[in-house]
């Protein structure tokens, strides 16, 4: 999935409101609406419902999760999914979209599907209630927050709008690598007296008056660096990253920068190009839209304004 990807999901019952509620956020926002079930009829040109019936549920759900693939990488974007979208919990949990659980007490989720005949799944009460408690605590734990759907639609897609909103800022992910947790101590006469929590401080600061959020992440382990910058794929929209000394020699982080579909500016407090012979050598920077060296904790600022200005939708 793309870091990029703008959208918001919508999961829970079947009859739980997820497609009135998913039409009135995307008409507040001006963003489009699926629903995938709809869409499924579209393609397939019968109801999940009938899928299941004739072709079972085990092929139902093969297409749905693509049905799946193909709508949680639309941007700026309501989606409102099956009630069965527990079965495909990892397509969901590496998805970049933010999800709400809607909520709904059993007996309205009931009586709203007692009567509706093309619900192969729900044909008795008991039907009902052995999805619900099977599912209710899946759809908690897959999703970012949840709603109570207490039947006033407007309402309803106003707090989904209110909570939504932090998750859908654009992320950028601050790493700085080995020994730069001694800044303050580590030769002021190259790195100056200010500690890692000024810098990091300087940043969040700036970070905030942009709109964006920034998480930061030092490790002296080149192990740690990697798996941050893999954790990035599906979390954020870019990297800042001072490599420190693995700048010079590790292809490991080399390769994990060029593995992931994350736009990175490498920093660099220092002017590299000045120092000893070894330290004029980055092997990371051919992975980074951008290398900047010598303008101390500025240099971050500057790294974070280049990522707004160049990949902000």
């Amino acid at each position: 999935m793309n870091a990029n990807t703008r959208n918001i999901v919508l999961i829970g019952m079947p009859a739980s409101g997820k497609t009135s509620i998913g039409r009135e956020i995307a008409n507040k926002m001006n963003w489009d609406f699926y629903d995938s079930d709809e869409e499924i009829k579209k393609e397939r040109g019968v109801t999940p419902g009938e899928i299941i019936s004739t072709e079972g549920e085990e092929a139902f759900r093969k297409i749905e999760k693509e049905m799946y693939k193909k709508l949680l990488i639309i941007p700026n974007s309501v989606i409102s999914l099956g009630g069965g979208s527990v079965h495909h919990c990892e397509l969901l949990k590496e998805c970049n979209s933010v999800i709400c659980y809607i909520k709904r007490p059993f007996l309205h989720i009931y009586n709203s599907l007692k009567d509706e005949d093309n619900r192969p799944l729900c044909k008795t009460m008991e039907d009902v209630r052995r999805l619900y408690m099977t599912r209710k605590h899946l759809y908690k734990e897959l999703s970012h927050f949840s709603v109570f759907n207490n039947t006033d639609i407007e309402k309803c897609a106003d707090e989904i709008i209110r909570m939504a909103r932090p998750h859908l800022q654009f992320r950028i992910a601050i790493i700085d690598g080995p020994n730069l947790n001694m800044l303050g101590i580590r030769e002021p006469e190259i790195y100056g007296g200010e500690t890692l929590e000024d810098r990091r401080k300087l940043t969040e600061e700036y970070a905030g008056s942009k709109g964006i959020a920034v998480t930061e992440f030092q490790s002296n382990y080149e192990g740690a660096i990697v798996s941050r910058i893999q954790n990035a794929h599906f979390k954020c929209d870019g990297i800042v990253i001072n490599p420190a000394a693995l700048t010079h020699y590790s292809y490991a982080v080399l390769d994990a920068l060029k593995a992931v579909s994350v736009p990175a500016v490498e920093v660099h407090i220092s002017d590299i190009d000045t120092r000893e012979e070894f330290r004029k050598i980055s092997v990371t920077a051919p992975a980074c839209k951008k290398q900047i060296v010598g303008k101390g904790f500025e240099g971050y600022v500057e790294a974070i304004q280049y990522l707004i200005d160049n990949y902000m939708e």
